[in-house]
């Protein structure tokens, strides 16, 4: 009892020095922490959470064109991957040789890849006419047409019949890797990014021109 006792006095010493020593926002925010923490445990909302803070995030964080000595030039043999459209045709990405790609690797269970689906939406509407948008998966297409039209994308999905080049090989997903007309890798960037921004509209008409 008296173990209990002194651990119940310790707590609420503790308690009253975080009151005094946090101002109200300071608290608020302490609050809202923990809070998350705990539903982040719980199986259930914990996909839905962790995708609504990454939507949040990824306005903070806008793409831009890599240093010339930063970019990667694709060989030859980099563009020949063989992947499968959402009809199950074989497309090899030598089809894109020459042109600007938006190429991003993303799966329906990853949160922050849906967080940036919206906004990568957006992009394609307002630049699919120049720029060829690739949206690649390892997923089942069953799994993934499904969850496409439940939420009404129309994306151009494709998936992966072989496994990815060397040179785009990530350990995370998302990453997205935007190629110009001339082979070189101009921008990667992983994890959920704002794609509907002025930096990426600044990128594709720097690249398209």
């Amino acid at each position: 009892m008296h173990q209990i006792h002194d651990k119940m006095t310790t707590l609420k010493e503790r308690l009253s020095k975080w009151k005094e020593s946090r101002s109200v926002p300071q608290k608020a925010g302490d609050v809202i922490f923990w809070l998350l923490l705990v539903l982040l445990i719980i199986p259930g909302p914990r996909k839905a959470i962790v995708t609504t803070v990454n939507r949040v995030a990824l306005h903070l964080k806008n793409p831009g064109i890599s240093r010339p000595d930063k970019q990667v030039q694709l060989k030859d043999q980099d563009y020949n991957w063989i992947l499968q459209d959402d009809q199950g045709n074989p497309v090899n990405m030598e089809r894109f040789m020459g042109k600007v790609v938006f190429l991003n690797f993303w799966a329906t269970w990853c949160p922050p890849c849906v967080a940036e689906l919206p906004e990568i939406e957006k992009a394609y509407e307002k630049h699919g006419d120049k720029v060829s948008f690739m949206l690649v998966t390892s997923q089942e297409p069953e799994v993934v047409q499904t969850f496409l039209e439940q939420r009404g994308y129309e994306l151009p999905v494709y998936y992966q019949g072989t496994p990815a080049p060397e040179v785009f090989e990530s350990r995370s997903i998302p990453t997205t890797f935007i190629i110009s007309r001339d082979g070189k890798i101009v921008t990667k960037k992983s994890g959920a990014v704002n794609w509907d921004s002025r930096a990426t509209d600044k990128i594709f008409n720097e690249l398209i021109r």
